[in-house]
């Protein structure tokens, strides 16, 4: 029944992207409480939105600016200012690893964990070590 359906929709919606869109726009219409234009065959929802095209009981100039309607999302330069001032100044948002604790530094089983110091104490030592293979 759809299969035959959709080929009467062809005169109507040439595209069959377009129908599909159209159809589903249509079935969204219908159940969110919208009449039913044509005889309803105890259908299902998208089969009774293709025979209102084929029908041409509904118009599909009405249902592309529906559609077009539903995708668009508008915010007014208040909404954004608002949005803005949301994010204080001190948060960081760009990274997420901030209030995440460091339990691998923490854990007894890690790997010790060597301050500035040391590493300077290793350097210089190292320094040494390559300055006395070069002299022998």
């Amino acid at each position: 029944m759809a299969r035959i359906t959709v080929e009467d929709c062809e005169e109507v919606v040439k595209n069959r992207f377009d129908l599909v869109v159209l159809a589903a726009q249509r079935t969204r219409q219908i159940l969110a409480g919208d009449k039913i234009t044509v005889e309803d065959k105890d259908e299902k929802k998208p089969v009774i939105a293709l025979r209102e095209i084929a029908a041409r009981t509904v118009s599909t100039e009405d249902l592309k600016e529906s559609v077009i309607k539903n995708f668009r999302t508008f915010s007014s330069e208040e909404d954004l200012l608002e949005d803005i001032e949301d994010v204080s100044e001190e948060e960081d948002t760009y990274n997420p690893y901030i209030g995440v604790e460091m339990k691998a530094l923490e854990s007894d089983n890690s790997v010790p964990v060597v301050d500035e110091t040391e590493l300077e104490a290793e350097e210089s030592v190292g320094e040494e070590v390559s300055s006395e293979e070069s002299e022998s």
